[in-house]
């Protein structure tokens, strides 16, 4: 156990290194460097509490193949692994811009309250769709509408099912996209555990999927293909209201089996995407205003160009 657990900190500290060697925000080049301005410290610095998933969502076609790279480690190792690498790769996101509490805790106390909340939610499996951000949570619409076109992973996709279109029979099959959510049950657990740790946003990974994602049997028979790492997350507020359930992805090579690097190489870049969508959530609830592309390609091209501060949307 002993060695289990300094394995585990090496590996965060590593993860750690390569991380600060970047910049926060890892997708959408308009959106954070409009939001990286002294106008993000007037909102003050909220705590997100992370909840990591339960070990049994742990959904992985790697495994085998990891344990040839690294025979010292069971199943057990290399889900526990992922599921604390995953936890600290979220945490070195949010730590910039937000407090945090992490209930992936090596604390008794901790770990009960963790437990609590397992029994007190649940993990409903749903087509996965485009979350719709309620205006009574004090969004301006074209906000909201422009948060929900950030998250461009999620695809409409046709209803499944049998019917006339034209006067002819259409039958659509069923391919959508699913989704692991949270969904809280009994609300205690707001006044017992998100109200305890002073928590203005919860963040619940619901699941971890590592899947085999090659087009063709051709393509597994050489041995070169790519993976997909899919996490499932819901983010609720501190009265424990759903604010959005997304999937984030990450795709890496069927040539990496070495559990610590596909963390450090992948698992950061995820956990990046993970508190983005919260954070930039946030920043467009409270009214601040992107940068317009024509601004950004200005000071891309001109590095003493000083931007004006962020000013609140009209």
């Amino acid at each position: 156990m002993k060695r289990y657990i300094l394995l585990l900190t090496i590996a965060f500290l590593t993860i750690a290194q390569g991380f600060a060697q970047k910049k926060y925000g890892p997708t959408n080049d308009s959106l954070y460097l409009g939001f990286y301005r002294d106008s993000i410290e007037m909102l003050g610095k909220p705590t997100y509490m992370i909840v990591p998933f339960h070990p049994d969502r742990y959904m992985s076609e790697v495994d085998r193949y990891i344990a040839k790279e690294n025979p010292a480690y069971t199943y057990q190792h290399t889900r526990g692994f992922f599921r604390k690498g995953l936890d600290n790769c979220i945490i070195i996101a949010a730590k910039e811009h937000n407090n945090f509490m992490s209930m992936h805790e090596d604390n008794p106390a901790v770990n009960k309250d963790l437990d609590f909340i397992y029994k007190m939610s649940t993990t409903p499996i749903v087509p996965y769709e485009k979350p719709v951000i309620e205006k009574e949570r004090g969004f301006k619409n074209r906000l909201a509408q422009y948060w929900v076109m950030l998250q461009t992973e999620v695809k409409h996709e046709p209803e499944p099912g049998t019917r006339i279109k034209e006067g002819q029979l259409v039958t659509v099959e069923d391919n959508r996209e699913l989704i692991t959510k949270a969904k809280i049950y009994n609300p205690i657990i707001v006044d017992s555990t998100f109200k305890k740790y002073k928590s203005e946003y919860v963040i619940f990974v619901n699941e971890l999927d590592i899947i085999n994602s090659a087009p063709s049997q051709t393509d597994y028979e050489q041995e070169r293909y790519q993976r997909l790492i899919k996490v499932h997350y819901t983010v609720f507020d501190k009265e424990g209201n759903e604010l959005f359930s997304l999937i984030k992805k990450k795709s890496f090579s069927s040539q990496e089996n070495d559990l610590p690097s596909i963390i450090k190489t992948h698992f950061v870049n995820l956990g990046q995407e993970v508190i983005y969508s919260l954070d930039s959530y946030r920043f467009l609830q409270a009214g601040l205003t992107p940068l317009t592309e024509t601004e950004v390609e200005i000071a891309k091209n001109k590095s003493q160009f000083k931007l004006p501060t962020l000013q609140k949307f009209k």
